[in-house]
């Protein structure tokens, strides 16, 4: 006996509600968003040659480019929660950068593009609030180290972009790239309409009700090694083709040297849930602070080295943050607690980027830039060491 298409999509929701297949699922598509999360480094020696542009002008770039993920994330998140639409924002966010990417390829000019990369922060501003209330929804007493899987995928995205791209650019050019870009995006949107099922809206949720001081003082911890670490990843491409590098070997250098957050994501998550996210929170930022002196003291190999390090500590906070988030607001505000981290997090790396380019232009030096965000890590241990006693270990919920 045949089955009808009704009873086909019936199997295939309650195949998808399955806690491992939701996992897998966005592992795998975490992978594609963060993929994009290091693209843009990778372009922008194409673009300064192309365009004449300044690290001023980079910076600028980049500051578009994650502006409205910073800007959004609260609001799209606490939206979701609301509506109950997460698996819909989550297809449009792609569908979005899509849209982005491909109107930066067709941009004649570099300011154009910069107003049309705020499409690609928009997508941005989608992902993490609603991929994060998927996992703890399916995975509530494993959150953590459930999260830390699912960062496995986004360690993946990040260390494949750098030298994808750069090999791309050199085979294409930079427009052809972007323009093939967007068909793994339009991919990931497919994926997600076809093997996800929403979750429960909670229609009384408001997005104030998910602000809190410890979500505030957690949301400014982690942005804070975040805005080292996206400097760092940010300008090295550049920095390293300025000092006579070719730019493909630039590129798999960033690639080899994002390697570490396949190690760092899971290791956070269960380091997490093994003795607290406060813990993981100082490790991180002081080690942040130990590896930006070495930077600032060293050239050559031990410099990059400093920069894998930094990469490490960054990206050893995803999980733990996202975890300590969801555990900081009721279970019906996952998204919007997520968004609020998120886009503050997100917020200040964007305004970080121009700061070091301005700054690398007036010193003449990008190196020298870098150098000094170490101030700004010894803020970062601050900020860890004041976090309340309510983030200081992370229990797991009772399961639902």
């Amino acid at each position: 006996m045949r089955e009808s298409a009704a009873e086909r999509r019936l199997v295939a929701d309650e195949v998808a509600v399955r806690p491992r297949t939701v996992l897998t699922v966005l592992v795998g598509v975490h992978a594609i968003n963060d993929f994009y999360v290091t693209v843009l480094p990778a372009f922008l020696p194409a673009l300064a040659d192309e365009f004449n542009l300044s690290y001023t002008d980079l910076g600028v770039l980049s500051f578009a480019f994650t502006l409205l993920t910073g800007v959004l994330s609260p609001l799209v998140g606490g939206e979701a929660d609301r509506r109950g639409r997460r698996r819909w924002i989550l297809v449009f966010g792609f569908l979005i950068g899509a849209v982005g990417f491909l109107g930066m390829a067709a941009s004649p000019s570099f300011w154009l593009i910069v107003a049309v990369s705020l499409f690609c922060g928009l997508g941005g501003a989608t992902y993490h609030p609603q991929a994060t209330a998927f996992i703890v929804s399916a995975y509530p007493d494993k959150r953590g180290r459930m999260l830390g899987l699912h960062g496995w995928g986004g360690s993946f995205g990040h260390f494949a972009a750098p030298a994808a791209v750069v090999l791309a650019v050199s085979v294409l050019n930079w427009r052809l790239t972007m323009v093939a870009l967007a068909i793994p995006m339009v991919i990931a949107a497919a994926i997600l309409q076809w093997r996800l099922r929403e979750i429960p809206a909670a229609p009384a949720v408001r997005l104030r009700g998910a602000f809190s001081v410890p979500l505030l003082m957690l949301s400014l911890s982690f942005g804070a090694v975040a805005m080292v670490g996206m400097s760092f990843i940010n300008f090295s491409v550049k920095m390293l083709v300025d000092e006579g590098w070719d730019t493909n070997d630039a590129g798999v250098i960033l690639t080899v040297i994002l390697l570490v957050g396949v190690v760092a994501q899971p290791l956070g998550g269960w380091a997490s849930d093994r003795v607290g996210g406060r813990t993981v929170m100082m490790i991180a930022a002081v080690g942040t602070t130990l590896f930006v002196a070495l930077f600032a003291l060293t050239d050559g190999a031990l410099s990059l080295v400093a920069i894998g390090g930094i990469s490490f500590c960054m990206f050893s906070l995803f999980p733990v943050s996202l975890a300590m988030a969801s555990q900081l607001a009721p279970p019906t505000q996952t998204g919007a607690s997520i968004g609020v981290v998120f886009g503050v997090s997100g917020l200040l790396t964007a305004l970080a980027k121009p700061a070091v380019g301005i700054l690398g232009d007036v010193t003449g030096d990008i190196r020298v830039a870098l150098s000094w965000l170490l101030p700004l890590a010894l803020v970062a241990v601050v900020l860890a060491y004041r976090l309340g006693p309510s983030a200081r270990s992370a229990p797991a919920a009772p399961p639902s």
